[in-house]
């Protein structure tokens, strides 16, 4: 019988999040500082003698999921000839799709961490960061589950200390299209994040 391994993927909030400006590719310049919470998604992955994968989803927002971030994932690695077996792969969707919260990220980052934990694929940072950013500008920042500071030169900076907050969320039935919320800033922040980095004791 062939093992099937069981993966946390957490969701991710911005404590801070400042738009500065735009990048020549129109994307847009952040500074952010991120943490994590307990809420997850769980997700079973295991290695099948078919032709295809197998990508299912259930749980409370697991409706319309199709072009998903796991599939995307699996067809860049099998691009690149990074895998040769074909998983199975059924996540319970226990984070709300269009929440801000990093669900679809962080379910391709914790899966391309389990590969790269359990030496099925082996290759340099450069190229990680080139995969995760053909999935998602935030992918990169769910590899290495720890409160960061996200730069406006894209650099992160990633911090031991926990930080001692209560978070109480909550989700109105309506979901909000990051790309949509930032198509509408139009106006640009000044603020440094250096002021609440040292408010909330991050210390690397």
């Amino acid at each position: 019988m062939i093992k099937k391994d069981l993966i946390k993927s957490y969701a991710k909030i911005n404590l801070s999040l400042n738009v500065l400006g735009r990048y020549k590719n129109n994307l847009h310049k952040i500074q952010s500082i991120i943490s994590y919470i307990n809420l997850h998604d769980k997700i079973s992955i295991k290695s099948i003698k078919k032709p295809n994968h197998i990508i299912k989803f259930n749980g409370p927002f697991s409706k319309n999921l199709k072009n998903n971030t796991i599939s995307k994932l699996l067809n860049i690695l099998e691009k690149k000839n990074l895998i040769k077996k074909k998983y199975k792969i059924e996540t319970r969707k226990n984070i709300p799709q269009k929440s801000g919260l990093g669900g679809g990220s962080m379910n391709a980052a914790s899966i391309l961490s389990y590969f790269i934990k359990n030496n099925i694929i082996s290759i340099s940072k450069n190229e990680i960061i080139k995969i995760c950013n053909q999935i998602g500008s935030d992918v990169f920042l769910g590899l290495d589950r720890k409160n960061s500071i996200l730069a406006s030169n894209k650099k992160i900076k990633k911090f031991k200390t926990k930080i001692g907050l209560f978070v109480v969320l909550i989700k109105p039935k309506i979901g909000c299209s990051t790309k949509e919320i930032y198509r509408r800033v139009k106006k640009f922040s000044k603020r440094e994040l250096k002021y609440l980095a040292k408010s909330l004791m991050l210390t690397p």
